[in-house]
């Protein structure tokens, strides 16, 4: 028997986004690592509860009143400049997003560029949902770290 690739499904790929926000790295940082909960746009329900665990092993997670569930693991951190997490991030079956965040200084704003690397049996479907995903987290991280200023 031999194992059969479908040629029309990737089975790895990056997806690269930037934005540039009205305040200082400092404030950007913050709301990625401690307020993360405040803007994340994504949840498996009504009340979530997101946290992040700002170092390497730490767990970013969604929990709620009947339940949990473990996005990813920090896997990379430096303080201020850079943040990477493994893990599911809401794929089911044997698959893997890597998600990193880096966070620059352009004067008074700050630019975030981010780098998502899934791994698997990505659908076109799957793939598109999380291109437009990740430009709403993108905006959702600058509206909240704008009006925290």
């Amino acid at each position: 028997m031999a194992l059969m690739m479908d040629a029309q499904t990737p089975v790895t790929f990056d997806i690269h986004a930037e934005i540039t926000i009205d305040a200082t790295p400092k404030v950007v940082w913050r709301s990625l690592v401690e307020d993360i909960g405040a803007w994340w746009p994504h949840s498996f329900s009504d009340d979530p509860r997101v946290s992040l665990e700002p170092w390497v092993g730490g767990r970013f997670m969604e929990e709620w009143d009947e339940g949990s569930a473990l996005y990813a693991f920090v896997t990379h951190i430096v303080e201020g400049k850079r943040l990477t997490t493994t893990g599911a991030m809401g794929l089911q079956g044997a698959r893997q997003y890597v998600k990193t965040f880096t966070v620059e200084a352009d004067g008074d704003r700050t630019i975030v560029r981010t780098v998502a690397s899934m791994l698997g049996d990505i659908s076109p479907d799957l793939r598109e949902g999380y291109t437009t995903g990740g430009r709403k987290l993108l905006e959702a991280l600058k509206v909240h770290a704008e009006s925290s200023r």
